[in-house]
């Protein structure tokens, strides 16, 4: 009586058509048509048939190497489930039928295969073919339905739970993302201390306080660089259609386009290094050296045993090996001179109310003209995809009319500024926030050290230097250039790049002639 071992595998739990129930049925049939005994079943369960790294086929090969001669036949209830890469599989059973003599069976067709006949190899490489055909045609037609319902139909269809600020709502076959309002504040504050250059470290531990349950520094670099934030998700180019970042329609942003880009600008243009924020050094990897390294700061413990701190070069201490203190006490009478008098404040304020009138005037009339061009470009994206499902034009044609289309789509949806959403909230920093810049020493003192900071690098553009126990820095915001040559006169601070004085604003709004002191 013939001898034989079974292999059985499905790849998805849900495969009805290849389940382990009907593999085990048909080859069963085979063998007691056939009269083999059956020594042993092995099983795969959950593993593609790409590769041959399966626990159970490497458990069968390791079977057949130690029992070959007691066995006739490896017994599969179709070719497919033994593999579905034609070359490597017809190797493999070359490999077992001349190294051990046993001949694979394809149950299903009640084919016993010799690859040492022309004919049955021919047929067996046939079956494998054909196999590979469909896994093929399966696979085409998945892509194509992933690539049409994410660039096509804008969906967002990441299966597992939703992500982080947002929470999944199902309607029938229907999904939306709809904002879970307090973990989208978390999200919007990662932006905000990511713009204002807070070490990712910082960041994280601040998420965390307020809610973040991620640990680690690549959870914030994954929320920051996630599209899905901003109302669009990257996709695939496949075949002809294009890939790129498309708008998602199942889901509302959390964060501002305008912010997303920026935050992504910053990872392009950055190379960040990790700095360690500390409140009695808030100038630590921000105030640079004369040779152009940024500082550290330490403290150093006296003879009372009181420590106290310092900023040094990080190449050497001989070049700038400064006490905090006296930093600190300079950076103050800097930041009093260069503060906004109360006047200039209030024709900031008028100046900048106007702006912002005109901006929203502005923007209501771009995007009526914007949207009238949207919708007869999605008007013309819907009619060449009825063409081409009702077959009334090729592939070729579709795929050319369905980039152009789908990228003036999404320029003009990138170019939309809403500044109407955020008009109160600017009204508001104009008519209260911005009297604090007129003393710009008491409100550096108030603020935590990420604000301090970010306060610095707003002011002094291209940053501060320290040379010779004085400050020194290339450029500083125009709006704050003032006093320059008391500073110098002081020694406080020298400006490389002078430009001019602001002592008002123009009279004839934001086109008009400044009236400007040459300092």
């Amino acid at each position: 009586m013939k001898k034989g071992i079974r292999y059985l595998r499905f790849s998805n739990y849900d495969q009805s058509r290849h389940s382990i129930e009907r593999q085990d049925f048909i080859t069963s049939q085979w063998t007691d048509s056939a009269d083999v005994e059956i020594i042993d079943t092995f099983r795969d369960e959950g593993y593609s048939a790409k590769t041959f790294d399966r626990p159970d086929v490497k458990a069968l090969f390791s079977f057949i190497k130690k029992n070959h001669q007691e066995i006739d036949y490896l017994i599969v209830s179709e070719l497919t489930r033994f593999s579905r890469i034609t070359g490597d599989a017809i190797n493999m059973v070359m490999k077992i039928q001349k190294e051990y003599g046993i001949k694979i069976v394809s149950a299903g067709r009640s084919m016993v295969y010799d690859v040492t006949d022309h004919s049955s190899y021919f047929m067996m490489g046939l079956e494998f073919l054909l196999g590979d055909s469909e896994n093929i045609k399966r696979q085409n037609d998945i892509n194509w339905g992933i690539y049409s319902a994410k660039a096509i139909k804008g969906k967002y269809i990441h299966g597992g739970p939703a992500p982080y600020g947002y929470e999944k709502i199902r309607r029938e076959r229907d999904m939306k993302l709809v904002i879970e309002e307090e973990e989208a504040q978390v999200i919007r504050l990662i932006y905000d201390l990511f713009l204002k250059d807070v070490p990712i470290y910082k960041i994280q531990e601040i998420a965390v306080s307020q809610g973040f349950p991620h640990t680690g520094n690549s959870c914030i670099n994954r929320i920051l660089k996630n599209p899905l934030y901003s109302g669009f998700q990257k996709v695939k180019a496949w075949k002809n259609n294009p890939g790129g970042m498309f708008p998602i329609k199942n889901a509302e942003p959390i964060i501002d386009l305008y912010s997303w880009n920026q935050v992504q600008e910053k990872f392009r243009k950055e190379v960040r290094t990790v700095v360690t924020l500390n409140e009695d050094i808030p100038l630590r990897g921000l105030l640079q050296c004369h040779c152009g390294r940024f500082m550290t700061g330490a403290a150093s413990r006296g003879k009372t045993g009181q420590y106290y701190y310092y900023y040094r070069c990080r190449l050497t201490s001989k070049h700038n090996n400064i006490s905090a203190i006296k930093a600190h006490q300079q950076l103050m009478e800097i930041l009093k001179l260069i503060s906004i008098p109360t006047d200039l404040i209030q024709e900031i304020r008028d100046l900048a109310t106007s702006i912002l009138d005109q901006n929203l005037k502005t923007e209501k009339e771009g995007n009526a003209s914007r949207n009238k061009e949207l919708a007869v470009a999605e008007s013309k994206l819907r009619s060449v995809e009825e063409k081409w499902i009702n077959n009334s034009i090729n592939q070729e044609t579709y795929s050319r009319w369905h980039s152009d289309l789908t990228q003036k789509i999404q320029t003009l949806k990138l170019n939309k500024f809403d500044y109407g959403k955020d008009k109160d909230k600017l009204k508001k920093v104009l008519n209260s926030e911005l009297n604090k810049l007129s003393d710009l020493s008491k409100l550096y003192e108030s603020s935590n050290v990420i604000d301090k900071r970010t306060l610095l690098s707003r002011v002094f553009n291209l940053g501060l230097i320290i040379d010779n126990g004085s400050y020194r820095t290339l450029e500083i915001n125009p709006l704050f250039n003032r006093n320059i040559l008391k500073m110098n006169e002081l020694n406080l601070l020298k400006v490389t790049k002078k430009g001019t004085e602001m002592s008002s604003i123009p009279s004839g709004g934001a086109g008009g002639i400044r009236t400007l002191v040459q300092t």
